[in-house]
């Protein structure tokens, strides 16, 4: 015997029209929405060189320089500065009360006038290494690299002879440590 055929055969098909107004009119507000948004956004980069490996016939020739190799060493409770030997440069900054919080909170200023007298024994250093603890605050690691990097208006000047040529006038420094690099970038 022969089956009968299937209902589903002669079931008439109806056609679903899907409206896309709505979906189409929420795509062109959220895109419009983006882009406004977009623009508002300030991006702002610092620029710290990761340490490099230099090869060993400049390491050798740096070496003979004695580079003064300045590092910060920032705790939650201080700041030192100290070269890589630790004989030409000594200098602890106790951080300070907050008068408004009452929280410590870092010596920017001192940090800073202690900077300048650095420079001013060593003209011709451009590197700042800073080595901060795992405890310290993104917006103080900022302020210090701020404060490290130019002469305020306020600050004496600093004049560097120029070597290049003879009978040249010397140049006015604009840059305290300029190439910011942080020491610990492994640990």
């Amino acid at each position: 015997m022969f089956s009968r055929p299937s209902s589903r055969r002669k079931s008439v098909s109806h056609e679903v029209n899907i409206n896309l107004v709505p979906m189409l009119d929420a795509l062109v507000t959220l895109v419009a929405f983006l882009l406004l948004t977009t623009s508002f956004i300030a991006i702002v980069v610092i620029d710290t060189p990761a340490p490099l490996l230099a090869p060993a016939t400049e390491q050798i020739e740096k070496i003979k320089e004695k580079p003064l190799q300045l590092t910060a060493y920032i705790d939650e409770k201080q700041i030192i500065l100290s070269d890589w030997s630790g004989s030409r440069v000594k200098t602890v900054i106790p951080s300070v009360n907050d008068e408004k919080t009452g929280e410590l909170r870092y010596d920017i200023e001192k940090l800073h006038l202690a900077l300048i007298e650095i420079k001013t024994k060593f003209p011709e250093e451009r590197k700042l290494i800073l080595k901060p603890s795992g405890g310290v605050a993104y917006e103080s690691l900022i302020g210090i690299m701020d404060s490290a990097r130019k002469f305020e208006k306020s600050d004496p000047p600093l004049y560097l002879k120029n070597k290049d040529k003879v009978g040249a006038p010397d140049t006015l420094e604009t840059q305290l440590f300029p190439e910011v690099i942080f020491g610990n970038i492994m640990s």
